[in-house]
């Protein structure tokens, strides 16, 4: 029995995620262009609960050095990226 729990248990923790994922690029894809740019270079580094606000910041940084984004451009973005993260991360 306890055989067939754990690839069970272990599958609908994948569906969980999956389905968090799906919210959070549904999300992802209403955000201004600055914004989902900063959503797509975070998860491209595949962030995690503990990692995913200082990715944020690394790449708002990035791209107000950049000259792309002013600083209140950056904050307003990184925050609007965050939001969607969030609904993956929790």
């Amino acid at each position: 029995m306890r055989s067939v729990i754990i690839p069970l248990f272990l599958l609908s923790m994948t569906v969980a995620a999956s389905a968090d994922r799906q919210a959070a690029d549904a999300c992802a894809a209403g955000l201004d262009p600055a914004a989902k740019e900063i959503y797509d270079a975070t998860m491209a580094s595949n962030p995690t609960p503990t990692t995913a606000k200082g990715l944020v910041v690394d790449e708002v940084k990035k791209q107000i050095s950049a000259g792309k984004l002013s600083m209140l451009q950056g904050r307003a973005a990184g925050k609007a990226a965050g939001a969607c993260l969030k609904m993956m991360l929790g």
